[in-house]
């Protein structure tokens, strides 16, 4: 068993989103999130994987195959696989989000930011 401390994972930089890895398993990876207003990720898919991310704090819009959702705190949000999706910021205060992808995709996936 691992426990961690999501809000040791909450971190803000002005210049780029952060992520920060939770857990990083072979079926699992896990990591939060961080983006300061009008910070974003632009519009990808995780072939393999479905994607599942609740919103800690903030709100912003969250784009799946080219529809935009108005996403905010409390939100939980699932992807699959072949959904392309997008994330971004668009609120006045910072957001943070718990992200799951599973099976873990690669290791590439695995850095922190």
């Amino acid at each position: 068993m691992k426990i961690e401390k999501i809000s040791d994972k909450i971190v803000y930089k002005d210049d780029n989103l952060t992520k920060k890895i939770l857990f990083n398993e072979s079926r699992v990876l896990n990591f939060v999130l961080n983006f300061r207003p009008g910070q974003g990720v632009p519009p990808h898919h995780h072939e393999q994987s479905d994607l599942i991310i609740h919103v800690l704090v903030g709100q912003g819009e969250m784009g799946v195959d080219g529809t935009i959702h108005e996403i905010t705190e409390g939100d939980v949000i699932h992807c699959k696989g072949a959904e392309v999706f997008s994330l971004k910021n668009t609120g006045e205060k910072d957001m943070s989000c718990f992200v799951i992808l599973a099976p873990n995709p690669s290791a590439a996936y695995s850095i922190e930011v």
